[in-house]
């Protein structure tokens, strides 16, 4: 049995959050010969469950590893089996500073997105994740209401939302350049060093997170549950925030319409991109007998 993981943005999906006919066939061939098929994504729970059961992945045996590893979900079950954490505390910090620079920022609480500033930033992310928003004014104080259960909910919001009081991670979108987003690492890591975890989502997005909320130790754990050694692990991805899983896995694919960073960790580069395929010719190479 072989384990294939794989991102969403850039990998599986296309460029218009579409699987293909072509890669779905592919995976449900993998599947019938015994293998397994995760979705491993940064993208928050509430996002990666809507795209798995629209796919047909929301069944037994299926597990979404979602916030770059920070929450991995038994969709049997419909539990988590792991969640990673960070304080509240830590978040407000990099909003703060986030804030000050002029970038957006957000956590997550439930099925929210958590921000103090409603931005084009929050309002195009949220659309893209298929995800409400709530604006509040401290974020401290609004994790700490959720203790007592005394939030406000948005409208949109079904009332049987469950909400930890503990956010998993923290996401900066800058409207500027890159490089503003690499200077503002290099600030907040004077801090946040051995503390948390940050990376690159996309050029414009960094998420800091749990030390261990990433796709390499989401490769190793769910390894190790189906007790598979990793070098029967495949992990595809394309940019820097897959970088882990494709370490990690005893065979790191990089998209080829990946970022440079995710083509330099990888032992095989796809021929075809996210849009014609690019999974399915993964499966076909070194899954499928």
């Amino acid at each position: 049995m072989k384990i294939l993981f794989s991102d969403l943005d850039g990998t599986l999906l296309t460029d218009e959050k579409l699987i293909l006919d072509e890669d779905m066939a592919a995976i449900q061939h993998m599947l019938d010969q015994g293998n397994k098929f995760l979705i491993t994504t940064g993208r928050p729970l509430t996002s990666a469950k809507k795209l798995a059961k629209k796919y047909g992945f929301f069944k037994p045996g299926f597990f979404l590893v979602s916030f770059n590893g920070g929450l991995i979900y038994d969709c049997a079950t419909e539990q988590p089996i792991l969640t990673r954490r960070i304080p509240v505390e830590s978040v407000k910090s990099i909003m703060d500073a986030a804030h000050s620079c002029g970038m957006h920022a957000h956590t997550y609480a439930g099925d929210l997105v958590i921000s103090e500033y409603e931005t084009d930033q929050l309002k195009k992310y949220c659309e893209t994740m298929m995800m409400d928003y709530l604006v509040v004014d401290n974020i401290v104080e609004y994790f700490a209401s959720l203790e007592s259960e005394t939030a406000p909910v948005a409208p949109a919001v079904p009332i049987n939302v469950v909400i930890k009081p503990s956010p998993i991670k923290v996401n900066v979108i800058t409207p500027f350049g890159h490089g503003s987003l690499e200077e503002f690492r290099a600030e907040m890591r004077k801090t946040t060093a051995g503390n948390l975890f940050d990376v690159f989502s996309k050029p414009e997005m960094l998420e800091f997170s749990n030390l261990k909320s990433n796709k390499g130790d989401a490769v190793r754990f769910m390894a190790d549950f189906y007790k598979v050694p990793l070098s029967d692990t495949i992990a595809c991805g394309d940019e820097e925030n897959d970088c882990p899983m494709i370490e990690a896995a005893g065979l790191g694919v990089a998209m080829v319409n990946g970022s440079e960073i995710a083509k330099s960790k990888a032992d095989y580069i796809t021929e075809a991109d996210n849009n014609h395929g690019g999974i399915a010719e993964v499966i076909r190479k070194f899954v499928i007998r």
